[in-house]
């Protein structure tokens, strides 16, 4: 009662301050890298709109030095000039001015020995008229007409274009994009249905000029979403944070799994100490019938019996001694440090002495042992404290879980490279969960409905598959609920070298 007790507070303790800490300790891990991630994406968000926007000026500013380039492929401060960041300022500045009807004149004259750009700015005193633009006054190259201004208006705004689409190439902004264009005398949108959906858009660059001669239309560039070039710039955050939730989220698994099996474990421990007393009185319940029979029968007179009983006697009291050695050195089994002290061992001698010691003990019970040997002597390269230890934990466990009718059969085989034992039962069966689990170590089968209390330690089935892979061979569980249950076990036969 008192290891049941401590077992349920160890349990409840358990379950009131591990699962919260660590269900408080995950929600905050997804709560602040969902912080950061937020934080980072709206950084990158800004820094792609600042990218974007340098790739529009600096087309810009190359559509303007290409427009004017022939005849000044040369001259590095014609380069310099309308490269410069300075210029396009002053251009935007002007383009600006066009929104405070601000009247202007603007003429351009590129010669061979210099640029003349003359921009007259007219504005009135008086407050002006809504709605009325600025005019503006244009006045042309000598030799060109308005047709040949125009043509090369659309030869400049294709070429705009093309530079800002391979200056977001280059710079790895890949985004889907249009343009808008704006009338420069009234600032007014070519397109009034794209101009408003464009409203919608996550990023629209500024409005710039994209020729240094003459002005009859603005460019602006406008992506309507930029959310997948930040998530793919943010891919290695996005997965280094994943990958931390990941690792975050399996070490408290682990840890549970840890807890659960500590908490499994503390629990087999206890119940093992609980009823190591009653596997204990096993062998010492079978001396004490042989003694029994040996005073009740006056076996004195009948020495062959006395001698047989004396026999079984001596062998329990090693079984004994064996169960306590392999209690004190469970790690060493563990950790496979058992010396097997191997020697020619007849298999069917084995069995007999098992049986007939069971048959001794469970005499009074009702339970029927049946022992079917093989004609043919069966013989393995074993040790035989070990293997007779393996067959009575078997045929013990068979009892047990038997209940008071128990059938056992033990039966033995062999051919010329295997031994094979089988004992049978005719008890509640095993499910087909617990077939593999049944040999781990403490684990007990959970009580059948029709069987009340089985004293067990939960490490017979453990020690016998050890043993058994030890000496080269393997066990097999065949059983299903209500149909009792078979282990066969499998060695290899005994040949002389």
């Amino acid at each position: 009662m008192l290891y049941n007790h401590q077992i349920r507070i160890m349990k409840w303790m358990s379950n009131k301050y591990a699962y919260p800490l660590v269900a408080l300790a995950v929600l905050a891990s997804v709560g602040l890298q969902a912080a950061w991630l937020s934080q980072l994406f709206r950084a990158q968000q800004v820094q792609v709109k600042r990218d974007l926007e340098q790739a529009v000026n600096y087309a810009a500013r190359m559509n303007d030095y290409l427009s004017a380039l022939k005849g000044h492929e040369g001259s590095e401060n014609f380069r310099n000039f309308f490269l410069s960041d300075q210029w396009v300022q002053f251009k935007q500045a002007y383009t600006a001015m066009r929104a405070q009807r601000v009247a202007s004149r603007y003429s351009s004259q590129i010669d061979k020995d210099s640029t003349i750009i003359e921009i007259t700015l007219k504005v009135g005193n008086t407050k002006p008229k809504p709605h009325r633009p600025g005019r503006v006054v244009r006045v042309l190259d000598p030799g060109e007409t308005i047709e040949s201004a125009m043509a090369a208006d659309r030869r400049d705004l294709k070429r705009m274009d093309s530079l800002v689409k391979q200056e977001c190439q280059r710079n790895q902004l890949n985004v889907e994009s249009y343009y808008l264009l704006y009338n420069f005398d009234t600032g007014k949108p070519e397109s009034p249905q794209r101009w408003k959906a464009a409203q919608q858009a996550d990023y629209r660059s500024q409005i710039y000029a994209y020729n240094p001669n003459f002005f009859f239309h603005n460019y602006q560039l406008v992506v309507p979403s930029i959310n997948q070039l930040v998530f793919y710039r943010m891919r290695y955050y996005l997965i280094s944070s994943l990958l931390m939730l990941l690792l975050t989220g399996l070490a408290f698994v682990f840890l549970f799994r840890v807890m659960r099996s500590q908490r499994l474990y503390t629990q087999a421990r206890m119940t093992f100490t609980g009823n190591m007393t009653h596997e204990l009185k096993t062998p010492v319940a079978v001396i004490e019938a042989a003694l029994d029979a040996i005073t009740r029968y006056q076996l004195s007179r009948d020495p062959v019996k006395l001698n047989n009983y004396i026999d079984i006697s001596k062998s329990e009291l090693k079984r004994l001694n064996l169960m306590i050695d392999k209690v004190l050195n469970l790690d060493q089994l563990d950790n496979g440090e058992v010396k097997l002290r191997t020697e020619l061992y007849d298999v069917q001698h084995g069995l007999d002495r098992v049986v007939t010691s069971m048959r001794l003990r469970n005499g009074q019970n009702g339970t029927t042992i049946n022992y079917l040997p093989s004609a043919e002597p069966c013989f393995v390269d074993g040790d035989p404290l070990h293997l007779t230890n393996v067959f009575y934990n078997l045929i013990d466990n068979a009892l047990k879980y038997s209940g008071s009718s128990a059938s056992i059969t033990v039966s033995c085989n062999c051919d010329q490279d295997r031994v094979h034992v089988c004992i049978e039962d005719n008890g509640p069966g095993i499910a087909k969960i617990y077939k593999e689990r049944v040999f781990e170590r403490f684990f007990r089968v959970p009580d059948h409905p029709d069987i009340h209390t089985v004293k067990g330690s939960g490490l017979g089935l453990y020690y016998v598959k050890q043993i058994i892979d030890k000496h080269g061979g393997h066990i097999r569980l065949l059983s299903e609920p209500g149909k009792g249950s078979k282990f066969t076990i499998d060695l290899p036969a005994y040949h002389e070298v």
